[in-house]
């Protein structure tokens, strides 16, 4: 393995502005890649940038492909967010194009830990005389990155807890109507926030109460395609419901318990998974929801949906849409009805981040001890 020569103070400062652009590229990429990643890539010679891509959805070319398709010039500078794959998938691989394009040295800033690369990436690169410097912005990319890594290194999906919640914490009023607890205004914020996502999950009681369509409307995101996942134990949700049409664009998935008394599929993604005492077992859940290449779950309730997620520590982030409302009320359901015994006990969110809206402020944080 070669040696890694300390760059001067100049090429640190160049790197981390063209890593800062690269990065930002990446976004572009937000609820269009899943189950890849979000990648930026920017290639640079003489200080200046001679091309740039992002990857833009699933299938399409990596941003290495976007950013080298067209370059004739040699001895530059490649910037990715994101280790180079070294194997075929849908596409070939992008470090054997890095070197076709003569490029002289790949800056990054992180490995994949896709076992399909996990380091070959710069290995490959290595090999070919290309220098390889890694680790610049890691932490940036990698909460860019936080669903497929949480999807790749645990085989599990990124799960979010969604909630429009009151002041004092009520999803709903003391008769269990949550119409409206946030303003209209929060309400576009949260429904345009699915986009980000491969699956939306919702409860039976949900469903069967608000006949949702759980489905993207906003022209941001047309074309993307969202699962729609809903927990049905029983398997007593009847077809009339809005859930199950336009099941191409928006496919539709339902657990239902294995010991149903009906056992009969309502559509082709039906799985049947153990129960337990509060519900179905949501390991099993996610666990078939990874199988189908889901990498990420936002989960939108009810009551009891949620609680079981906090409760058996489902999740690794919340997006809660506060309103300026008090609600009050004994019987007013909650995120977290189970509560904890004793304060020490309480789940800790950290990282949290508050955005104001006309009515209230969305608040997201993460799980301290997050599994991602």
């Amino acid at each position: 393995m070669k040696k890694m020569i300390k760059d001067p103070a100049w090429q640190k400062t160049e790197d981390e502005k063209f890593m800062k652009i690269a990065l930002k590229l990446s976004c572009l990429g937000l609820g269009r890649t899943e189950p890849n990643p979000m990648v930026g890539a920017v290639v640079v010679k003489n200080g200046k940038i001679v091309s740039s891509g992002y990857h833009r959805a699933y299938g399409a070319p990596h941003a290495e492909a976007m950013a080298l398709a067209n370059m004739q010039i040699s001895g530059a500078t490649l910037y990715l967010t994101l280790e180079p794959c070294c194997h075929f998938g849908k596409t070939p691989p992008c470090t054997e194009l890095i070197i076709e394009k003569k490029i002289s040295r790949v800056v990054t800033a992180m490995d994949d830990p896709n076992p399909l690369v996990n380091g070959r990436g710069n290995e490959r690169l290595r090999a070919c005389g290309i220098q390889t410097h890694g680790g610049l912005y890691a932490d940036w990319a990698a909460h860019i990155n936080r669903h497929y890594l949480k999807a790749v290194r645990s085989r599990l999906p990124y799960v979010v807890l969604h909630a429009g919640i009151s002041l004092d914490g009520k999803l709903t009023d003391d008769a269990g109507h949550s119409r409206w607890v946030t303003s209209e205004e929060g309400r576009r914020y949260s429904h345009s926030l699915r986009g980000e996502f491969s699956a939306i999950l919702a409860g039976h009681g949900t469903i069967l109460a608000d006949d949702p369509q759980l489905n993207l409307r906003e022209s941001g995101w047309q074309g993307k395609t969202l699962y729609r996942v809903v927990l049905d134990s029983n398997n007593t949700l009847p077809r009339s419901l809005n859930v199950f049409r336009d099941q191409e664009s928006f496919p539709l998935v339902i657990f239902s318990s294995n010991a149903a008394a009906n056992r009969k599929k309502k559509v082709p993604l039906h799985f049947f998974v153990r129960h337990q005492a509060h519900g179905l077992v949501l390991a099993d859940v996610l666990e078939q929801l990874s199988r189908l290449g889901i990498a990420s779950v936002l989960v939108e309730g009810g009551g009891r949906v949620l609680d079981s997620f906090v409760r058996e520590q489902r999740f690794d982030e919340v997006a809660f849409f506060i309103s300026d409302k008090i609600v009050g009320g004994r019987n007013s359901v909650q995120v977290f009805a189970s509560g904890v015994a004793r304060l020490e006990e309480a789940l800790e969110l950290v990282d949290c981040r508050w955005t104001e809206y006309a009515g209230g402020t969305m608040m997201r944080g993460f799980r301290k001890c997050s599994p991602a």
